[in-house]
């Protein structure tokens, strides 16, 4: 496992741990304890499996003869004696590679902890390879990334892209991920780390480390589904995208975020043609506070637990979730009182109609003209050959969503020298930007406003490009 880390950590590191020099197979496992990510999504531990012990950390083949156990006991009486793991499970939940362990305590004391944690947020330019202690160039830097940018690119042009995605990509793509997020991150430090700390401590670590790989690789690679099971653009791999939103926002403090207000919700009362939906969205009401008047009895905006379960609600109807599956969540949150709103009993009836229409013609259009079949080939993640209508009916609202969101990038590969802003990052129904003049900014916004809205009622939906300052 390569990695590489500033001179003074890893000096610092084998001087702290004497039993790592001269031990490659040690320093390996201290690397992944430091910076591997295969975390558990429910128990938040850093999952270990044996193959990669035998294979990765000792370059011995995984079979019977190599044993794990013992390995791991004489890293721990050499190196991490408060080092502790979960008992040898073949199923360990979201386990790979064969049998794992999770780790339960890194090991690590405070003075390390926090040195680690620097580590992950500060960028060296004299650089070695944690394992070796090669120097490590930006020469090298720049290798590994255009290595990575031309794995991205040949990936891309397999794909059978449409022209909206198309025009979202090529301006993305000609970001300069390396010095606009690397220096965000070294502005922003301090708050980061703040955020992160304010977080539970069993959801700490795994942000450190995307932060850390941020570093190494600031780049975002935006990719449509697999199989073309949807057509947003999503970021794969570990990059800004995959924080928790205030670490997120902490990181891009300064710049302002533009999202559609309740797009998806004005996009489904607009296919369905719902008359109380569309009445309410004209009103400008908010539709969180006329929810939580009917399970509350309060007219005022919802807290931020209650209000992140009304808006999964929303989701779920505009995404398939079936209605079993919607009161259950509604009842283990205590508000199921929700169903019985005159906009959810509109659009769950509706909806009903729009899935039967879509069983009946074996799928529907999206936005582009493009067939969304119910049958399929066989899915190879899936292994479905069959999609539900729920599925169809969200890939239709997706294709709405990007339609009215695309123009951002029209404007902003237009306006962006003379207006000063840049597009930073994108996420389905909204965009983070860097608004570089303070005499510009308005009008920047403005143009950006008017083209999403206009674009919205074209497609007879009524939503509008709300900005929030980070």
């Amino acid at each position: 496992m390569n990695i590489q880390v500033s001179r003074s950590f890893r000096q610092d590191v084998l001087s702290k741990y004497t039993a790592l020099r001269n031990n490659d197979p040690f320093l390996r496992m201290f690397c992944y304890l430091c910076f591997g990510k295969f975390f558990d999504k429910e128990t938040h531990s850093l999952v270990l499996p044996t193959r990669k012990i035998a294979e990765e950390f000792y370059q011995k083949p995984y079979d019977h003869h190599f044993n794990g156990e013992a390995v791991l006991k004489d890293f721990r009486e050499k190196v991490l004696p408060d080092l502790s793991w979960t008992s040898h499970e073949k199923d360990v939940p979201n386990s790979y590679m064969g049998k794992a362990r999770s780790i339960s305590n890194l090991g690590f004391d405070v003075e390390m902890q926090e040195a680690l944690h620097r580590e992950c947020l500060s960028v060296s330019e004299d650089q070695v390879d944690m394992v070796t202690g090669a120097p490590y160039s930006r020469k090298n830097r720049y290798i590994e990334r255009a290595v990575e940018k031309a794995r991205y690119e040949n990936e891309l042009a397999k794909l059978p892209l449409n022209g909206t995605q198309t025009k979202i990509l090529d301006y993305l793509h000609g970001l300069n991920h390396g010095h606009l997020f690397v220096r965000k991150m070294g502005d922003n430090d301090r708050a980061i780390k703040a955020a992160i700390d304010a977080l539970p401590p069993d959801l700490q670590e795994i942000r450190f480390r995307i932060l850390a790989r941020v570093l190494r690789s600031p780049a975002v690679h935006y990719l449509p589904s697999p199989n073309e099971r949807t057509c947003r653009l999503s970021a794969r791999g570990d990059s800004i995208l995959g924080l928790k939103s205030s670490v997120r926002k902490a990181f891009c403090a300064g710049w302002v975020e533009c999202d559609l207000r309740s797009s998806q919700f004005a996009i489904l009362a607009a296919k369905l043609e719902a008359p109380i939906s569309q009445a309410f969205i004209q009103s400008g009401d908010s539709l969180w506070r006329s929810f939580y008047e009917r399970t509350h009895s309060l007219k005022e905006d919802p807290p931020k637990d209650v209000k992140k379960v009304f808006k999964e609600a929303i989701y779920s109807l505009c995404f398939g979730r079936s209605v079993g599956n919607l009161t259950r969540m509604l009842n283990e949150h205590g508000v199921a009182k929700l169903l019985s709103h005159p906009i959810l009993q509109e659009l769950l009836t509706l909806r009903t109609a729009w899935f039967e229409e879509i069983r009946e013609d074996g799928g529907a259009t999206d936005v582009w003209g493009q067939w969304q079949a119910l049958d399929l080939t066989k899915d190879p993640f899936t292994k479905k050959t069959r999609r539900w209508e729920g599925a169809v009916a969200a890939s239709v609202i997706q294709s709405v969503e990007m339609e009215i969101i695309a123009p951002i990038f029209g404007v902003a590969a237009k306006h962006r020298k003379s207006d000063r802003f840049s597009i930073t990052l994108f996420a389905h129904d909204g965009a983070t930007i860097s608004f570089n003049s303070t005499e510009k900014k308005a009008r920047a916004q403005a143009k950006l406003k008017k083209a999403v809205e206009d674009r919205a009622k074209e497609l007879g939906v009524s939503t509008v490009l709300e900005f929030t300052q980070l």
